[in-house]
């Protein structure tokens, strides 16, 4: 049985942007592996996440079959080196940087924090694999993690969020959406979750029109306005 099936509240995070800083990482590791300055790296990462962004979009239009996260990383990167915007000799490390993104600083004690009230779970486009090296590598825990893999698609598809809802009893309120993302919490309001908005360095602010349930400058914030 899952665990989203407890008495306690069910918070449900987005991971990539909102748990992690997904772009400064991949730009910091692309300059590791490849010596070039901080600018060029910004190039490579656009280039990168545009291309993993265009393959999601093309899998939930049902144009092309689903294939994970670190497929797609590959892919992209593969792409770049051909080219010549990357060094080959950059591929192979930089194909599992997804597993090594560097939390944010209010993300592991945030995160251990709630977990004294809440359910904590997890519900990221990224898949199995690099959630399970992100785990192993920033020490965030959860007590559990729903990836794009489960739905064989990819946010903002309702499918992805029906995964946290299906593990939540009908009678309990719906469990909270975190994100740093307004367009990932529009559809996460949509599929039926309650919203909580976290504003995180390059995220999707909220539009005029936007209306969330909650709204918390960080992870501790955001504790203690579940706890009120």
């Amino acid at each position: 049985m899952s665990i989203l099936g407890s008495d306690r509240p069910v918070v449900v995070f987005d991971v990539l942007g909102t748990l992690v800083d997904q772009v400064g990482s991949l730009r910091r590791q692309t300059m590791a592996f490849t010596g070039c300055d901080e600018a060029a790296a910004g190039h490579v990462v656009d280039a990168w996440l545009a291309h993993v962004a265009e393959r999601e979009r093309e899998i939930i239009s049902g144009g092309t079959a689903f294939v994970p996260s670190h497929v797609l990383d590959a892919e992209a990167l593969e792409n770049l080196a051909a080219t010549g915007v990357l060094p080959a000799e950059a591929v192979r490390p930089l194909t599992t940087a997804a597993q090594r993104l560097e939390p944010w600083p209010d993300t592991v004690d945030g995160l251990t924090l709630l977990a004294t009230d809440v359910t904590v779970a997890g519900l990221s486009n990224a898949s199995r694999r690099v959630l399970t090296g992100l785990s192993d590598s920033s020490g965030m825990r959860w007590h559990q993690v729903f990836s794009a893999e489960d739905a064989d698609t990819y946010k903002p598809d309702p499918a992805i969020y029906r995964l946290a809802l299906s593990g939540t009893p009908t009678s309990a309120p719906p469990p909270y959406m975190v994100a740093a993302h307004a367009w990932d919490l529009r559809a996460a309001a949509k599929a039926g979750l309650r919203t909580a908005y976290v504003p995180r360095p390059g995220g999707d602010p909220p539009a005029a029109g936007d209306t969330f349930d909650l709204y918390a400058d960080d992870l501790h914030h955001l504790h203690a306005l579940l706890r009120a």
